[in-house]
């Protein structure tokens, strides 16, 4: 297995220790163990950056796990795993606006980390591979569409034109909407 680095994001210490013991039996590495969104946040874009955040969503301090894996999903880009004893719905339409790669519901077994983690490291490989083609292939269609659009009437007629306008407008709206992943 390779040297996948998590990010522990639990208030309750015996419970976090729990964890890394887990996840270190496991295989990965742990860059470290903080209490509150705010360290979590921090931490995130600190080196050694985490691969994957197991994040639990009532925590110390004054930004709760859903808001920090909002802003380090938002910042740096890493997958999150809710690590939480919280199922109830409310909780959970407000975790997913947050896009997280998971929700484990305590108690957990070791298990649950195991395919968690490596599912989400594996979605989150094709999603950035995915969004780096797909921008890519709208520069290119962006790009030849504005090159049309430059050289006018003098060599497109006005509906050539028009449908060129329309596939940069559609490009457009696309690259802003992969921009958002």
């Amino acid at each position: 297995m390779e040297d996948i680095k998590v990010l522990i994001v639990e208030d309750e210490i015996i419970v976090a220790r729990h964890i890394e013991d887990t996840l270190l039996s496991l295989g990965y590495a742990v860059t470290g163990i903080v209490s509150s969104g705010e360290e979590a946040i921090r931490l995130s874009g600190e080196s050694p950056r985490p691969d994957v955040v197991l994040m639990d969503i009532m925590l110390e301090g004054e930004i709760d796990g859903i808001d920090a894996a909002e802003r380090i999903r938002r910042n740096y880009s890493i997958p999150i795993i809710f690590l939480t004893a919280f199922s109830n719905e409310k909780t959970l339409h407000r975790a997913k606006t947050a896009k997280p790669y998971g929700y484990i519901l305590k108690p957990f077994q070791e298990t649950d980390f195991f395919t968690s983690i490596e599912i989400a490291i594996h979605k989150h490989r094709i999603e950035r591979k995915l969004v780096a083609e797909t921008e890519n292939a709208l520069a290119a269609i962006i790009g030849s569409a504005e090159v049309f659009l430059e050289e006018g009437a003098d060599k497109h007629d006005s509906e050539t034109l028009r449908r060129i306008e329309a596939i940069r407008h559609a490009a457009m709206i696309i690259k802003d909407t992969i921009e958002e992943l």
